[in-house]
Order: structure tokens, then sequence, then C-alpha cells
């Protein structure tokens, strides 16, 4: 499993946690467009209560450099 991921509560500012769903979703975004095959989780605020929503993204692959010589 990959490393833990820092968000604030977009209602308070307060910080929490936020981990992968599993190995492949490992990209975080609030951004929904901004996911590739997105997968929704909703973490609530520990000190306001606000439910705050997190899209995990898989990686599109690997970025490959096309060069001439």
């Amino acid at each position: 499993m990959t490393n833990v991921k820092k968000f604030s509560c977009t209602k308070c500012g307060s910080t929490f946690n936020a981990y992968p769903p599993d190995d492949a979703h490992t990209i975080a975004t609030r951004n929904e467009d901004d996911a590739n095959d997105p997968i929704r989780i909703e973490y609530e605020c520990k000190e306001c209560g606000y439910s705050n929503v997190i899209f995990w993204s898989k990686h599109s692959g690997p970025v490959m450099a096309v060069g001439s010589d």
C-alpha cells in the first residue's frame, strides 16, 4: 500500500490523513474530472464533522520520452 496523503478540511481547515483504497488508485484529487477511473471516498473531519470528498485516480501508465538522435 502506498503512503498517506494529507488534506485540509474545506470547511474548517483542520488536516486529516487519507489513504489510497488500493495499490492501483494512488493519485488523490478533489476534482472528479481530473481523475482516471476514480474511486470516490468521503472523509469526515474529526473537528467539525464536515464530509470531505477525495477522488482516488489510477496512474495512466508510464510516460516515455521519444527523442531524435
